[in-house]
């Protein structure tokens, strides 16, 4: 059963198209933001974590939204938030909030016309998510709601790490940070 999980994740990375311009946008606030936020919750958290130690290895100042200690946001901030859902709460609660104090949104999601793209400056779409039968991400883990092979957005975390680190690559190569 594990070769035939590998095979299928392996599978859905070499699927993954994300446009070179959006790319070049995406890293482009990156280099410009005074400070990174990073918000996610459950394995969307993990992974922005993940993000955030990279950042923090390119000497950014980067923080995740649910750390004890985070400073106050300003409109030259950035926020990159990743939900495959794009309507956890509360992402959802914290990207507009975020947006109200003129920070820039960096969304990652599965789905271009989710609640979390309508605060967003910029959009990755990340496939790898099935629209759930309820919005509560606790009750979708209690009742067992996942993809087959893949539990709980597995290939969506997957993929969006695997598309992080190579941002975290370019930016490093690229020298200006």
């Amino acid at each position: 059963m594990w070769q035939l999980v590998i095979e299928e994740i392996i599978s859905h990375v070499r699927c993954i198209n994300v446009d070179e311009e959006l790319v070049t946008r995406f890293e482009k606030y990156l280099k410009e933001a005074s400070q990174i936020f990073i918000c996610g919750f459950g394995e969307s958290e993990l992974v922005g974590k993940a993000f955030a130690s990279r950042l923090q290895g390119l000497h950014r100042d980067v923080f995740v939204i649910t750390d004890t200690i985070v400073p106050a946001m300003n409109n030259k901030d950035v926020m990159v938030a990743i939900s495959g859902s794009g309507d956890t709460e509360p992402t959802l609660t914290l990207t507009q909030r975020a947006h109200e104090i003129g920070a820039s949104i960096l969304s990652i999601t599965s789905f271009s016309d989710s609640p979390l793209t309508n605060v967003s400056d910029l959009v990755i779409e990340i496939p790898g998510r099935i629209k759930p039968k309820t919005k509560d991400y606790i009750e979708r883990r209690v009742s067992g709601e996942y993809e087959p092979l893949t539990p709980f957005g597995a290939l969506f975390e997957i993929s969006t790490r695997i598309f992080l680190e190579g941002v975290v690559v370019e930016l490093a190569d690229d020298g200006t940070l």
